[in-house]
């Protein structure tokens, strides 16, 4: 309002005296400029965040960009008030044009990079999760069963001990059970490692492993394994929990009475896909579906649960395979 107050002054000036050359576009230009520039700045900052997401641009870039023109409209009036004449504002505009063009090609290239890394950062976290939740159920595990039946076994073999010498027929059931409850034990410290890396796995690769899950699950279950070389031990574990976690998940929460497990590796992409006939309506955010998925990104792979109410469900993992 003040610098249209004063341009209207000068202007009635003009108009009062010569009336030669229009002098006050001059003081006109130079305050149309830092207004232009002032008001492009205001409009930028009161869009909505997100408004230039789609081309990957930035508010930065928009004032940038609104400013250049601005200037570049300053440097046409200025041509034009001076007489025209050679169109000498070409200059600066190539200069302007190089200097957005660059911004937004910088913009375009950091997008990408900006979002890979957010994705490696969210995926190393879920990670890290993964991990601490797997040592709190270790411990729990080895607390509430090998440590409990261990501390059983030690108490039944002093009781045995003691009445080793007056009570032999009571000493021997106290051995007795001190047997059972040692191979009790065992048999869940077996169960506990299977849980953390099964040794099938480690000493006969994926595809004997994934047979192992089949054989022993109460339900119908058809592997097919393509793969002509063993991926990375990581992609591996991770591939046999996919496989593992969804045979589970089939017959515990899906009821289903058929599964397809099939496994391919296709050059440097192993593919794991899971299809049962179950009731479908698995959560993808689920506590067991998304430690898979946390596992599985961890290792630059991706996690896709497909599970409409009333099934079937699919559940499929990509993993880099390396060599």
């Amino acid at each position: 309002m003040v610098s249209g107050g004063v341009v209207f002054g000068l202007i009635v000036i003009w108009a009062l005296t010569s009336r030669g050359y229009f002098w006050p576009v001059w003081p006109a230009l130079a305050l149309a400029l830092p207004l232009a520039i002032r008001a492009w700045v205001a409009w930028v900052n009161r869009r909505p965040a997100g408004w230039l997401v789609a081309e990957r641009l930035d508010r930065g870039w928009a004032i940038r960009a609104g400013a250049w023109a601005a200037v570049l409209l300053f440097l046409i009036g200025v041509w034009g008030a001076g007489g025209g004449g050679y169109f000498w504002p070409m200059w600066p505009a190539f200069v302007g044009a190089g200097v957005v063009g660059a911004h937004a090609a910088a913009q375009w290239m950091r997008g990408p990079l900006t979002e890979r890394i957010t994705a490696l950062e969210t995926s190393r976290a879920g990670a890290v999760d993964v991990q601490e939740s797997e040592l709190r159920r270790i411990e729990r595990d080895l607390h509430d069963g090998a440590q409990a039946r261990l501390v059983a076994l030690g108490m039944s073999l002093g009781m045995a001990e003691q009445k080793l010498a007056s009570d032999t027929d009571a000493a021997r059931e106290l051995l007795e059970e001190a047997r059972v409850g040692a191979g009790e034990a065992l048999r869940e410290l077996r169960d506990l490692a299977r849980g953390i890396h099964p040794p099938v796995l480690a000493d006969r690769g994926l595809d004997a492993a994934v047979r192992a899950l089949a054989a022993g699950s109460p339900i119908s279950v058809t592997v097919s394994v393509v793969m002509p070389e063993r991926p990375k031990p990581p992609v591996e574990s991770a591939a046999y929990f996919v496989v593992a976690e969804a045979l589970a998940n089939a017959g515990k929460h899906g009821h289903a009475t058929r599964v397809d497990v099939r496994i391919v590796r296709a050059g440097e992409e192993l593919r794991v896909e899971i299809h049962d006939d179950g009731r479908g309506g698995a959560d993808p955010e689920g506590g067991g579906l998304m430690g898979l998925r946390r596992r599985v990104e961890a290792l630059d792979g991706t996690f896709e649960v497909i599970s409409p109410r009333g099934g079937p469900t699919l559940i499929r993992a990509q993993l880099p395979a390396g060599r």
